[in-house]
């Protein structure tokens, strides 16, 4: 099944605006310093950024957010300013050719419009649970088939930056089964780098469970290793997933 990015950022953008409006100043359990008004206001702001620099392409970056005019906390307008970021970015997403060049944090001047809507979806999924759980103190589930193509994201494009940018050492291969959707991944890990290969491989580490708890867990997102997920290799807590996460 593939995954509608554009619907899935217009889905998840609503639900953390309407967790924004339940309680802005609810704690994001994961972080001391979140609350629900920082996750919105970081995904906002990257929504109208992202529109621009998709359609200031190739040349628009990121330094576009020393620009940005965003309402002050707790202005009530708020909610309407990122509604309009969100359609800003959909706009964009759907008119323009995702084959065309345009930058990207992870492949510079190389990157293509692409990019952008898998990024902004997933970026949308993540955050919307942080919302809701700082919101109300539990989140709607994330999808099987989302969480999946999530973890991909996450094995290819955040673990290859971040053992790069932490210029860390060889780690133990690491397997990552999706229990309820089939896939799995095989990451091996040279010294400040990722090879990654989309099916099960023989691994040091293998790390099995369901899709959505697979992502979160990637992601930082939970204190504890839920029981549905198995750890099996020489470490079976966190620190098993320490050679994969110098991306967070």
């Amino acid at each position: 099944m593939r995954t509608d990015y554009l619907d899935l950022i217009q889905r998840e953008a609503q639900r953390i605006v309407d967790a924004y409006v339940e309680n802005p100043d609810g704690q994001v359990p994961w972080s001391d310093r979140w609350r629900v008004g920082t996750v919105a206001r970081h995904v906002a702001g990257t929504h109208h950024v992202v529109a621009q620099i998709i359609a200031g392409r190739p040349d628009a970056d990121f330094g576009l957010f020393a620009s940005l005019a965003a309402p002050e906390k707790n202005d009530p307008s708020f909610p309407a300013w990122f509604a309009l970021g969100t359609a800003e970015l959909l706009e964009q997403l759907r008119t323009v050719d995702p084959s065309l060049s345009c930058w990207n944090w992870y492949q510079g001047r190389d990157g293509k419009v692409g990019f952008w809507g898998r990024r902004m979806a997933h970026e949308c999924v993540v955050h919307r649970w942080d919302a809701q759980m700082g919101s109300r103190g539990s989140a709607d589930p994330i999808e099987p088939d989302v969480s999946a193509d999530g973890i991909d994201e996450f094995l290819d494009v955040f673990v290859d930056v971040g053992r790069a940018q932490a210029n860390v050492p060889a780690g133990p291969t690491v397997s990552v089964d999706a229990l309820d959707t089939g896939d799995c991944w095989t990451v091996a890990l040279p010294p400040g780098g990722r090879n990654l290969t989309r099916r099960a491989l023989d691994a040091d580490v293998q790390i099995r469970g369901r899709a959505s708890d697979l992502l979160l867990l990637l992601w930082g997102r939970l204190s504890a290793i839920p029981d549905s997920v198995e750890i099996v290799g020489p470490v079976r807590d966190q620190s098993a997933l320490a050679a994969l996460l110098p991306s967070l």
